[in-house]
């Protein structure tokens, strides 16, 4: 088996990271669930934010997802202080990209 199918389905096979998710982690570098956590939930989201923000919406919940999978938890089961937390670096992310379009 390839190393990409086997990085796929590492991925695959973490909590909530599904099938629409596997091809976008990839095409920006993430290729193993090694690869998501040493560059965390923020680097990994706004390498998917800026590399895709054009042709999908991206919301909260994906940020939170992408630090669930790397705690490997359930999103909904994140700390108020965490979720706050990337709920400002989420707000500060779309500012930016709002800023950068003028």
């Amino acid at each position: 088996m390839s190393a990409k199918i086997q990085g796929m389905q590492a991925l695959l096979a973490m909590r909530n990271i599904g099938p629409k998710s596997v091809p976008q982690l990839l095409e920006v570098g993430i290729t193993s669930p090694d690869d998501l956590r040493n560059y965390g939930a923020e680097e990994t989201f706004r390498r998917l934010y800026f590399r895709f923000c054009d042709e999908h919406k991206f919301s909260l919940n994906y940020l939170y997802a992408l630090e669930g999978a790397n705690l490997d938890c359930d999103w909904r089961w994140l700390p108020v202080e965490r979720k706050q937390e990337l709920k400002e670096y989420f707000n500060g992310l779309k500012q930016g990209k709002k800023d950068s379009k003028v």
